[in-house]
């Protein structure tokens, strides 16, 4: 971040700076562990020594088993090997029911979820692959996938999913008296890993979607998502089906074919033990310079909209050379108003002007008067 240490950094939320302490892995890992991981050479058996302690460090931080871990290329990839499994399993069961044998697949969700799994959802549609219902109360009897992210990107909503999964256990008690397939749950924690706490078991969902390189803090933009699952996986007893996307060498029980990423997943492994042993101290800094924010521009959400001025974000930003916040979701890249605000009741003139400001453990009550500041002075020279 030499490049930029001049600047204030509000834009934890699209990705974060790096910890010294995950420099140190990835360097170690690039240094002493640079074989495949799947040879065995001493290196090789390094690298795999490595990449098994991340997984039991992750696991730990989500309260889940090792076994349940699988390291994917990223969360894009997790949420469409989620959706894509769900057809799958859906075609199957139907395949042994002569009442469904005809029916498509349903998948309900929000109309708040990233594109990661609002587009691929939208896909299935336009493909005639699926039925897509975004009110969770629309269970059929063809559903068989709920995906409802943890906590929301740009409102800083955090969803029902525990509550939401006893309903669904529950209901499938019903369904498979009724000899209806089981309802799966997914859900992607992207935005809350270091923020809040994420139980796996708690939540009692399925499939759960981890990203590195928003894990507050610490993580390489190019770091591995996992995908975690509730029960184990092993073929011919598995009561969650996973299907794989590719197909190759045995990698990750077969689900995920590739030569593994060393470096970048001992990075995430790092980040993982920094959570589990500092969470509670990195909720109450950031909760402390969130309120500060809040206070100082008086919002309702994580996010700062200048709702009385016809500016654009954009416009405010380029006059905050200082600042680095988004005009929005970062992934997107579109510079349109955000489809989520506007989803949530916000206008189009409102959702024109919204600036995301998201704060993380290395954000000071210095950096929040200053970012005041540049904002307010921006929006009083172009109004």
């Amino acid at each position: 971040m030499d490049s930029t240490s001049s600047k204030i950094y509000l834009d934890y939320n699209a990705t974060t700076p790096l910890a010294t302490e995950v420099v140190d892995c990835v360097t170690e890992a690039l240094t002493n562990a640079c074989a495949n991981p799947s040879s065995s050479t001493d290196i090789g058996r390094k690298a795999k020594e490595l990449i098994d302690q991340s997984r039991k460090k992750i696991a730990t931080m989500l309260n889940a088993e090792a076994s349940e871990v699988i390291f994917l290329s990223g969360g894009t990839e997790a949420n469409n090997m989620v959706l894509q499994t769900a057809l799958k399993y859906f075609k199957s069961w139907a395949g042994k029911s002569m009442q469904m044998s005809s029916c498509k697949p349903q998948i309900v969700t929000t109309n708040v979820e990233h594109d990661a799994i609002l587009l691929p959802l939208k896909h299935f549609e336009e493909e005639q692959q699926a039925d897509v219902d975004y009110v969770p109360k629309q269970i059929r009897p063809h559903t068989c996938l709920v995906t409802v992210m943890l906590a929301n990107n740009e409102t800083g909503v955090i969803m029902p999913v525990a509550e939401i999964s006893r309903k669904i256990r529950k209901l499938n008690e019903i369904r498979q008296m009724e000899g209806l397939c089981q309802i799966l749950l997914h859900t992607d924690a992207a935005q809350a890993i270091g923020k809040i706490t994420v139980d796996a078991k708690e939540l009692g969902v399925d499939y759960l979607t981890v990203v590195g390189h928003k894990v507050i803090y610490w993580i390489l933009r190019a770091s591995n998502w996992s995908t975690v699952r509730q029960e184990l996986w092993n073929e011919g007893d598995s009561k969650i089906p996973l299907y794989p996307m590719f197909f190759g060498g045995g990698q990750e029980h077969r689900f995920r074919p590739a030569t593994k990423n060393t470096p970048m997943i001992h990075g995430l492994g790092c980040a993982a033990e920094l959570i589990s042993r500092n969470l509670k101290i990195y909720q109450g800094k950031m909760m402390k310079m969130r309120d500060l924010l809040e206070q100082s521009l008086a919002v309702r959400t994580h996010s700062v909209s200048f709702r009385k001025t016809a500016l654009t974000c954009g416009e405010i930003l380029s006059r905050c050379p200082e600042l680095t916040a988004s005009t929005g979701a970062a992934c997107h890249g579109t510079g349109k108003p955000s489809e989520i605000l506007m989803a949530s009741g916000v206008t189009f003139e409102d959702a024109r002007s919204d600036v995301r400001l998201s704060v993380g453990r290395d954000t000071t009550s210095k950096q929040i008067e200053q970012t005041v500041l540049m904002l307010k002075t921006a929006v009083n020279l172009l109004d």
